[in-house]
């Protein structure tokens, strides 16, 4: 995304929906799954509620941060070279490239209810992220 923090542009090559899921929440969901004793058998679904695209992630920011925060997508050739350009090696910047790629196509927008259910609430919406301080 850059630092769209200080820029207001979240530059992205390519924009699809994701189902962002907080780490936090899989893993008190993966929890309560061994909890169980069993009563998961098999692979489990854990998404959150929603699979936000790169322009809702920046409607988001907008709100949040009273500014306007504005997506563009890059060429894909240029965004690589800019990845590089800050020190990532070619190797990741293009395996993020095919992440991104992936989204465009629709492979992370699945949700699932599972994973509110297991929780007992609404799990961490890409809003509830957004809104916590930088980590940086």
């Amino acid at each position: 995304m850059g630092p769209w923090r200080e820029a207001s542009v979240i530059t992205v090559p390519a924009d699809g929906p994701v189902s962002w899921t907080a780490r936090e929440d899989a893993a008190e969901a993966a929890a309560v799954i061994l909890a169980s004793n069993g009563a998961y058998n098999g692979p489990v679904t854990l998404t959150a509620s929603e699979a936000p695209t790169f322009d809702d992630i920046a409607v988001i920011a907008s709100e949040l941060t009273g500014r306007k925060i504005e997506r563009v997508v890059m060429d894909e050739s240029d965004w690589v070279a800019a990845q590089v350009a800050q020190g990532a090696p070619e190797f990741r910047a293009r395996f993020m490239l095919g992440m991104y790629q992936a989204a465009q196509e629709g492979r992370f927008a699945g949700v699932d209810p599972l994973l509110a259910s297991l929780l007992g609430r609404e799990p961490r919406s890409a809003r509830d992220l957004l809104g916590q301080p930088a980590a940086w």
